[in-house]
């Protein structure tokens, strides 16, 4: 057993919606039960200007109160393609025609917009979210101190999806020592009270071991990390991992390194992503 320090972000999100990046957009959009960690670096990176070069080690459990559909009102799919290539074949005719003439972008919109019609998107999303992010990275210094006085909006999902401290008067982030264990054997697990819930595990769906991980949750292709953390939005090459979600039922593992914050009243179990 050796311990660690690291970073504590406990926070809360009125509600929150974080988009499987591999769903396709449709007309209805369901939401993960928990942030990815490139949603949580993104946020972190967004905060610090990308100064932070380095990967980060982030773990995170979270739990809701309820999940509900609402809906948007928006542009059928081939709407913006529609009014892109009406946009280009004009730019080509005034180009050729060699006048003066300008492009009339509103005029383009609105014949667009009497051809397509609108349609609805339902989408999910969480209410009264509640989120542990452990952290931790080359410089935890950099990240601590941006987090105790952000100079920037906070957010994790959407724009609108904003983040505040879980307990009134609290600053975002706390440093705090954690142990990291080997459990050898479910009946280790269960003796020390090591239950695992709430959170993403992550799995090599190759192993052998995998089988008793995939009984205890619902497995995901999630983001894992980004290939070059300074390149720009566009440009960035997502690398995809698997985890099992486990819910609040819980479930005592064996064979897993797993982290241990100790707090008064339990032991809070995750792993890094």
């Amino acid at each position: 057993m050796t311990k660690e320090k690291i970073l504590l972000l406990e926070i809360k999100q009125p509600f929150a919606h974080y988009r499987e990046p591999l769903m396709m957009q449709d007309d209805y959009i369901p939401t993960l039960n928990l942030p990815t960690a490139t949603t949580i670096a993104g946020m972190i990176s967004n905060l610090i200007d990308r100064e932070l070069k380095s990967n980060f080690k982030i773990g995170v459990i979270g739990t809701y109160r309820n999940k509900s559909s609402e809906f948007i009102r928006g542009e059928s799919e081939s709407f913006i393609r529609s009014y892109e290539n009406e946009l280009k074949k004009e730019l080509r005719r005034i180009t050729k025609s060699k006048t003066n003439e300008k492009l009339d972008y509103g005029e383009i919109y609105n014949y667009n917009k009497l051809t397509k019609q609108n349609r609805i998107m339902n989408f999910e999303t969480l209410q009264d979210v509640e989120l542990k992010i452990f952290l931790t990275t080359q410089d935890n210094e950099l990240v601590r101190k941006a987090l105790e006085k952000p100079k920037k909006y906070l957010c994790l999902g959407r724009k609108e999806d904003f983040i505040y401290p879980a307990k009134k008067g609290d600053l975002f982030v706390k440093e705090i020592e954690i142990e990291k264990v080997h459990i050898k054997s479910k009946v280790e697990s269960i003796k020390n009270k090591y239950k695992i819930k709430n959170t993403y595990v992550p799995v090599d769906l190759k192993s052998e071991k995998s089988n008793n991980l995939l009984n205890n949750g619902v497995l995901y292709s999630l983001p894992k990390t980004y290939k070059d953390l300074t390149a720009e939005k566009v440009d960035r090459v997502i690398e995809y991992g698997n985890y099992v979600y486990i819910d609040d039922r819980g479930a005592y593992l064996g064979d897993i390194d797993l982290n241990i914050y100790k707090t008064d009243t339990e032991n809070i179990v995750f792993t890094w992503l």
